[in-house]
């Protein structure tokens, strides 16, 4: 088996895997039927000789990390045929991709899964949730009260199209100053992912006022079998504070004679259900969002940049289920803004001296000061969880001196990765 890069001219067959695997009650897949849109993404195969058993493709972006950004390798369309399934093909490729995000220096990874469990199993962890909203559109009209409506200081509402990138990176900037793992959207993400869709291009509508653009939003109308009128479907919202929040609220209300219902995947923290004339006839449902794991662990620490004021000396067993270059213990050292991160042993996996939390040795943390498994540890990375929260649900096994230590190293931050890849 061979991991290499898919061929371009070989792109109906990558596509061909897509259907398959995605959307499979289309039918097989017809290239004289297929969009033209393009992919900015590096495809990737696990060949056995020229034969594909397994796709994925790479995208790297920048998120905002604790204060940073930093660049991640967003993995997505993996996929392997009914043939070629249950022969650990996945495994290896999902391996053989680390290794090219390592050596790439990309310490971060993060995907949406078709399935938790699945990428659990290789090390990946819930990174951030949202509140999915489903409301009438009468019952925002509480907006009306909160914010101008008419007059200079109520603003506009304009569609935005491919020459107001540089209009929408102050909103991308704000929104980052509010919410860990806000991606920075290049001019290329935003002209091939943001205004264009998978299978249909959704409406891009801004808010501006005084020259300046507050919040920008994604949406589509869908038919529903057990509805009369559409639904308006709104799949990304980007704000610079509440104001612009609920200026795009009275967007949406303004859609009532056109929806029976908005569905909003709405920020985490967006005030909703306590300002609405009737709580119960809005739902609101909690749903995880994409995952994430360390790529490298020394790597990741060392990159961190923690408040200076943290000082800190701990060794730290890593259970990593799918690399062992990650899978060892080591010696994390915290001064000055800095973390110095050595492997205990000096080679290149497979030599911890702590086995994961909750081992079999008889200790929760084996000879070293804390045992994480590699999910819970991307997790306090990226903040997602607290160190609290982690102990409790086993994924962390630390003594005392050590988890204040952590607490300090890792507090937690609201994160809200908003787009698909």
């Amino acid at each position: 088996m061979e991991y290499r890069p898919f061929p371009d001219e070989r792109g109906d067959e990558f596509d061909a895997f897509m259907r398959y695997a995605f959307s499979p009650t289309e039918g097989p897949y017809d290239p004289e039927a297929a969009d033209d849109h393009d992919t900015i993404a590096d495809r990737r195969g696990l060949f056995d000789g020229d034969d594909p058993v397994a796709v994925c493709a790479h995208h790297y972006f920048s998120l905002r990390i604790r204060g940073a950004d930093r660049e991640v390798a967003g993995l997505s369309a993996v996929a392997s045929p009914p043939e070629h399934r249950r022969r650990g093909n996945v495994g290896r490729m999902l391996r053989e991709s680390l290794a090219e995000y390592r050596e790439r220096g990309v310490s971060v990874s993060t995907l949406w899964p078709f399935e938790y469990p699945f990428y659990a199993n290789y090390g990946w962890a819930t990174a951030s949730r949202y509140p999915h909203l489903t409301a009438p559109p009468a019952q925002l009209g509480f907006v009306d009260d909160l914010v101008a409506t008419d007059g200079d200081d109520a603003g506009h509402f304009r569609r935005l199209g491919e020459g107001d990138y540089e209009s929408v990176k102050p909103v991308l900037a704000a929104t980052a100053d509010r919410y860990d793992l806000t991606m920075d959207w290049t001019e290329e993400w935003w002209r091939e992912r943001t205004l264009q869709g998978w299978k249909t291009d959704p409406f891009v509508y801004g808010w501006e006022r005084d020259g300046e653009l507050r919040a920008v939003c994604a949406y589509s109308f869908e038919e529903p079998d057990d509805a009369d009128d559409p639904i308006l479907r709104v799949t990304d919202v980007a704000v610079a504070d509440d104001e612009a929040w609920f200026q795009l609220l009275r967007f949406f209300r303004n859609h009532d004679s056109q929806v029976d219902e908005v569905r909003i995947r709405a920020p985490p923290d967006a005030p909703l259900l306590d300002l609405v004339d009737d709580p119960r006839a809005v739902d609101c449902e909690v749903r995880t969002g994409p995952m994430v794991r360390l790529v490298d662990v020394a790597a990741a620490l060392e990159a961190f940049g923690p408040d200076p004021a943290v000082e800190a000396a701990f060794s730290l067993s890593v259970a990593d289920p799918l690399v062992d270059w990650n899978d060892r213990t080591f010696r994390v050292e915290v001064a000055d803004g800095a973390v110095a991160v050595e492997p205990v042993d000096g080679g290149e996996g497979g030599g911890r001296d702590g086995a994961g939390a909750g081992d079999e040795s008889g200790s929760e943390t084996g000879n070293a000061d804390a045992a994480v498994e590699m999910g819970a540890l991307s997790q306090l990375y990226v903040g997602y969880r607290s160190v609290d929260e982690v102990i409790r649900d086993g994924g962390l096994a630390v003594d005392s001196v050590t988890t204040d230590d952590l607490r300090a190293l890792f507090p937690p931050r609201t994160t809200h990765l908003r787009e698909g890849f």
